[in-house]
């Protein structure tokens, strides 16, 4: 079982944390100010549904409240699927996000494992993973995944939502990050999953909207989805400034915009630049993050790159507690130009 180890864990003050997957463009425009003139919502329960935000939310991707469940981050969601669907097979696909194993044996199961190959750059091979489906009633799949940034296009995700169908299983769809994809509407399949009981798609505003302290995610799927896992909800799960503050930044479609152009072109200056640094490799990635190896570096590993760093005032996300990696991964997020510059001229010293 891996560790319990996330990014943005490090409490030294005056740090570039590159561990942590948020948008380095900070708050959308006012978001702060609105926060400060509402206080007065910490005097009254919030609604306990989250009905406004709902409504917000379904159109914005043209499908109904009824479709939408909001939780206290998208993690509370992982951890009450397992629980309101009864699973008993889980099958993850690795390296990914630890908490789905998590979520998983917390609910007294033991999850099996497809792990995806290195030298496919961690892209998933369909049809050997559909030749596994059979044996399991759920499969957890990270899309754009989390270390690796590779990414499935909505045709092979609609080719195993449909084969899980066909067995009634089901097919639990991370999309945390497809926010940061310019190609996000090719990727999502939202307008299958409303019509499909076999799959289930979580979604989080925290790391898009750069506001990860208010806890604020939700899941879309079809009605009877969206039933079993509000039974088990307890109520006032999503506090009021989070509600709030979901509501005012899904109208900025400018913040949206700009941030979509923004990690697309730092993350292709970052792949780029680093692909240059002697001692590493790196793959390519549709998030706005980069999975990154040691090769022949003068380090003994991600670990020691990280602390060689954090000298400098940087830290980066080790992933050798990630299972399917090793210690010789880490992973490093899109910041502004120059804090990334700062990064890649900072491992450059670091690796000669």
């Amino acid at each position: 079982m891996t560790d319990r180890i996330h990014g943005g864990n490090c409490l030294k003050r005056n740090i570039i944390d590159f561990s942590v997957n948020t948008n380095p463009l900070g708050l959308p425009k006012g978001l702060s100010d609105i926060i400060s003139k509402n206080t007065d919502r910490i005097l009254r329960y919030p609604d306990p549904s989250s009905e406004r935000l709902k409504r917000k939310l379904a159109a914005l991707h043209r499908v109904g409240p009824e479709n939408i469940t909001m939780g206290n981050g998208s993690i509370e969601l992982i951890y009450l699927i397992p629980a309101a669907f009864k699973i008993k097979k889980a099958l993850i696909i690795t390296p990914t996000f630890s908490e789905y194993e998590f979520a998983v044996r917390s609910n007294g199961l033991n999850p099996a494992f497809f792990n995806v190959s290195e030298k496919d750059n961690f892209n998933i091979n369909c049809g050997k993973l559909s030749e596994r489906l059979p044996r399991h009633d759920a499969v957890f799949l990270c899309n754009p995944n989390n270390p690796t940034g590779s990414v499935l296009h909505n045709d092979d995700v609609l080719y195993l939502s449909r084969l899980d169908r066909k067995r009634k299983g089901l097919l639990i769809l991370d999309e945390a990050f497809i926010e940061f994809n310019t190609d996000s509407k090719r990727t999502t399949i939202i307008s299958e999953a409303v019509k499909n009981g076999s799959l289930v798609i979580l979604r989080s505003l925290t790391k898009f909207f750069a506001m990860p302290g208010l806890r604020l995610g939700y899941v879309i799927g079809h009605k009877r989805i969206i039933e079993r896992i509000v039974k088990l909800q307890y109520p006032w799960n999503v506090n009021g400034l989070a509600q709030l503050a979901g509501e005012k930044v899904l109208a900025d479609k400018v913040y949206m915009d700009r941030t979509r152009l923004f990690i697309a072109k730092e993350r292709q200056y970052m792949f780029e630049r680093l692909g240059n640094v002697k001692g590493l490799k790196v793959y390519p990635s549709s998030a706005n993050f980069i999975l990154c190896k040691l090769v022949n570096a003068p380090v003994q590993g991600s670990g020691e790159l990280t602390q060689r760093l954090l000298r400098k005032g940087i830290y980066i996300r080790a992933c050798g507690n990630f299972r399917g990696l090793n210690d010789k991964f880490f992973r490093v997020a899109v910041r502004r130009r120059d804090d990334n510059n700062l990064l890649i001229n900072s491992i450059e010293k670091a690796l000669r």
